[in-house]
């Protein structure tokens, strides 16, 4: 009888290895459509020790050994990556094609603004005397000057954008490596009672994902568990169950945008990171404005400063209308930083535009050929001429964002390709949870032939008499 009753209990344990694993195949089921869930698996052994019986060894059956995530270590080395380059490259260039104030095709922009001010030039050079000539050209030299201001105040507006952006982004990096060290701390609690918390790491990993595409941080496993997350020059964003704290201050050396400040995982800080601190979305955000933005703010600048001073320069040695000279034509910008947008014409009335050179002739044209000559003539920073300084400063922009947007078409790739692999190693086939959830079923149902079997002869033995 003994023995019967341990055939019982060896089989009342092989059917709860039975029942886990048609538990697991199930819960496989119930998650195949939720994102970042990785496929799991049970895997039985057989029972330890075996039972002596007259000088042999019998099974006792089967037990659960262990329930395990299916994931490819290979793929999930690539992911981090993968995640952080599309984030990057995807940021950059949705902010710098959102820029319209340097497209060469757009109405109203610079280049029509600047064309239409030296066309209005020439027809004054050609009767210096006719007062609607005057006028009209007065106001295409206030229609240049507002383009330019309109052009540096979009390029403003881009930036300030983004650090509106920035400030979202931040947020969700600290909420997502409070939650990494929770996890960590929630982990490490439940694998100390045994077993794998497979959700759990689910659930980190999902987060852990978040924060790659958000500063393209990297994971790095400790013994006891945890992951530990560090940005590309090396700033721990989490340490075990402690997490570190973004902020954003004003950066006084950058036109008061702002800057990423951290407070490590020790409470120390707050200490300014660079932008090249960050891949993911938060790295693309700060490239693109203090990237191509920062540079066409600054050559937009330095072409209007350049611009007025050449004009001034030529204007003050005319003469107007009414006799008096050494006038500029635009108001002269205090500082390169922030010409474009202060350009502003300088003049009141049309008769003040300084054509001529003779103050007792009024068809003197002499002095708006020379205005006419800055088209052509090189300007002091970029020593190019006019047209050539604004088509290289169209030219650079266009190329950054075309390369922002070819970069980002090709990580994106790279992206699904590689969230491909991991959906093709960690995914759930319910087809193929189905035949475990059977092999379960059948297994189930034979072993309870055992139990009845052995009820059968424990019967028997108990009606001897």
């Amino acid at each position: 009888m003994p023995d019967l009753l341990a055939l019982l209990g060896n089989a009342a344990t092989s059917l709860a290895a039975q029942r886990a694993l048609g538990a697991v195949a199930g819960h496989n089921i119930q998650n195949a459509n939720t994102p970042g869930y990785a496929r799991q698996r049970a895997f039985l052994a057989a029972a330890q020790p075996a039972e002596l019986v007259n000088g042999q060894l019998i099974g006792r059956g089967a037990v659960l050994q262990s329930v395990i995530q299916v994931r490819d270590r290979f793929v999930e080395a690539q992911v981090g990556t993968a995640l952080a380059n599309a984030g990057s490259s995807r940021a950059e260039a949705e902010a710098l094609s959102a820029l319209r104030a340097l497209d060469p095709g757009a109405a109203g922009g610079l280049g029509e603004g600047i064309s239409g001010f030296y066309a209005a030039l020439r027809g004054l050079a050609q009767n210096p005397g006719d007062l609607g000539l005057r006028t009209a050209a007065l106001g295409a030299a206030r229609t240049m000057a507002h383009s330019f201001n309109r052009t540096a105040q979009d390029l403003a507006r881009q930036r300030d954008a983004l650090d509106v952006k920035l400030g979202g982004l931040v947020d969700e990096v600290n909420v997502e490596a409070r939650a990494v060290a929770d996890l960590n701390a929630e982990i490490k609690a439940a694998a100390a009672g045994g077993g794998t918390p497979n959700d759990l790491l689910d659930l980190r990993q999902a987060h852990v994902d978040r924060l790659a595409e958000l500063t393209g941080a990297t994971a790095v496993p400790t013994s006891e568990g945890d992951l530990n997350l560090v940005t590309p020059q090396g700033a721990v964003l989490v340490a075990g169950s402690r997490a570190a704290a973004l902020a954003l201050a004003p950066d006084p050396a950058n036109g008061g945008h702002l800057q990423v400040q951290i407070r490590a995982v020790d409470g120390s800080g707050p200490t300014a990171l660079p932008g090249s601190a960050f891949s993911g979305s938060v790295g693309g955000t700060l490239a693109a404005r203090d990237g191509a933005l920062r540079d066409a703010a600054r050559d937009v600048d330095e072409l209007a400063y350049d611009l007025a001073g050449a004009l001034n320069a030529v204007h003050r040695a005319g003469v107007g209308l009414d006799g008096v000279g050494g006038r500029d034509l635009f108001a002269p910008p205090a500082q390169l930083d922030g010409a474009a947008m202060a350009l502003a014409v300088a003049l009141a009335a049309p008769d003040q535009i300084a054509a001529g050179l003779d103050p007792s002739a009024p068809g003197d044209a002499r002095n708006a050929q020379a205005l006419l000559a800055t088209e052509s003539s090189a300007l002091a920073g970029s020593g190019r001429d006019l047209q050539a300084t604004l088509s290289g400063i169209i030219s650079a922009f266009g190329a950054e964002a075309q390369r922002a947007t070819a970069f980002a078409a090709e990580d994106l790739a790279v992206h699904d390709h590689v969230l491909s692999l991991r959906e093709s190693a960690s995914g759930v086939s319910i087809d193929e949870e189905l035949i475990q959830m059977q092999k379960a079923q059948r297994g189930f149902e034979a072993i309870a032939k055992v139990i009845q079997a052995a009820d059968e002869m424990l019967q028997t033995l108990m009606q001897l008499r």
